[in-house]
């Protein structure tokens, strides 16, 4: 059903904005509980609102797998930064865009893409850490707390105002000047409180992080692989019946990194076994056209934390605006894996929350059988198993693993005890992500509370 507003022409924003989308009613009731509390406009509560990060100069940028983190607006989410998936720079580059540089306590906003989405630069990251052009730098006054900022630009109030933002007809854009303008109560009150419950969010994060590494470090040490690098040769010879056994003849396929994994996998002491032993690879699908009006939530490569294994986020989609791709049908305990070479880091847990879901097709849906699935997720996880998936990925143009090339992966077959402790781990650090991400909700529902009833209501949500 057709929404309409009608808006009167003095009414309009400063005579700047003229499209529908601006005047959406919700925005306007959300608008009209803000103006409630007094708001200030942002660039009054702050010493300066930054971006740079020149275009031009980007231009002698090369993104490096070692180097100065390079933040971009997807790697912010909503009250942390995920560094799973972030490209580095050279220090030389680094001083080239010495003006993006990220400060301590900088408050982070995203201006393309995932517009809106925001975070405090934490005191714990590892600096120097640079970022694109793409990302506001916010440094606030003493009147406000960096947290609290961050926190109201994550809730439904900021969200209003940053989606109201974005300009242009292919690649909408904010502008500095326009978040100037948003409007932000001062709660002074809850500040401090808002602040411990996002920097406690913080450190689950860090300990969902250090648990999943403990993990890893297990399953490793466990083949003496704890400290392994695959190594790149560049001349090797192998024969034609090798060649013809395998039915391929591109030399990445018989790189002798390969073979030395395979040969430590075979070695182990309580022998090996194929990955389809352990797990199947299901073919469960669902046709959204059929159901046109139903919403599902839809999960694709973007949607994969990588660090941990986790599932970030779902697009809700209609079923009948589904892209072709979306059909796997997703159960709680699957573990998730990408097939893209590119993205052969991209595997996650499928927890309760996401028990049948739809996923793209550039999954592998791998169903345990006769293991736990936290151990399932470690070891795909791996470069157990990793190495040997970039081995079989085979085209030209969008190199992938064939479903068919699962058989020929093997894995070790470790004891009970040890899949045990390996998956108690990955439970724990999944259980202290959920905390993190709780944290995080409950300080944005205390700023929503706080702006709709009064601080003092906000104080009571808060200590329960």
């Amino acid at each position: 059903m057709a929404v309409i507003s009608i808006v009167s022409k003095k009414e309009l924003e400063c005579g700047t904005r003229i499209d529908a989308e601006y005047y959406r009613p919700e925005y306007a009731k959300l608008e009209e509980i803000l103006l409630a509390s007094n708001p200030l406009p942002l660039k009054k509560l702050v010493k300066s609102i930054k971006s740079f990060g020149a275009y031009s100069l980007m231009n002698q940028v090369t993104y490096q797998e070692k180097g100065i983190p390079f933040l971009r607006a997807i790697d912010i989410k909503e009250g942390y930064a995920d560094f799973s998936n972030v490209v580095r720079i050279t220090k030389d580059a680094h001083k080239l865009l010495w003006k993006s540089e990220i400060k301590p306590r900088n408050v982070l906003l995203a201006m393309s893409g995932s517009v809106g989405n925001s975070c405090v630069a934490s005191d714990k990251w590892k600096y120097p850490i640079n970022s694109s052009q793409d990302l506001a730098k916010i440094t606030v006054a003493d009147i406000i707390n960096p947290y609290l900022l961050s926190t109201f630009l994550n809730s439904k109030y900021g969200r209003f105002q940053t989606q109201r933002l974005p300009v242009g007809s292919i690649q909408q854009h904010v502008f500095l000047w326009q978040i100037g303008l948003i409007k932000v109560p001062l709660l002074t009150n809850i500040q401090e409180y808002i602040a411990c419950l996002v920097q406690n969010s913080e450190t689950k994060l860090q300990e969902s992080e250090n648990l999943y590494f403990q993990a890893e470090q297990i399953l490793l040490s466990e083949l003496g692989l704890h400290s392994w690098k695959p190594r790149h040769t560049l001349t090797y010879v192998r024969s034609f019946s090798q060649v013809a056994k395998a039915s391929r003849m591109d030399a990445e396929h018989f790189q002798p990194k390969y073979k030395e994994l395979r040969e430590i996998i075979r070695n182990y002491s309580s022998g090996y076994l194929k990955l389809i032993d352990i797990a199947v690879n299901s073919n469960e699908t669902i046709e959204p056209h059929a159901n046109p009006e139903h919403d599902f939530e839809y999960i694709e490569l973007a949607d994969i934390n990588q660090t941990i294994g986790v599932i970030e986020n779902a697009k809700i989609i209609n079923g009948k605006d589904a892209p072709s791709r979306a059909r796997m049908l997703l159960r709680n305990g699957d573990v998730i894996a990408s097939s893209v070479e590119g993205s052969l880091d991209k595997v996650a847990l499928v927890s309760e929350e996401y028990d049948g879901a739809i996923g793209s097709t550039g999954f592998f849906v791998l169903r345990p059988r006769t293991v736990s699935s936290g151990y399932l997720l470690a070891l795909i996880k791996s470069i157990i198993v990793h190495e040997q998936m970039h081995c079989e990925a085979s085209g030209t143009i969008l190199s992938a693993v064939p479903a068919k090339s699962l058989k020929n992966i093997i894995v070790p077959n470790i004891q009970q005890e040890i899949q045990d402790a390996i998956s108690a781990l990955v439970q724990q650090s999944h259980a202290a992500r959920r905390e993190a991400k709780t944290l995080l909700e409950k300080a944005k529902r205390a700023v929503e509370i706080a702006i709709e009833e009064g601080e003092e209501r906000a104080m009571e949500f808060l200590s329960r």
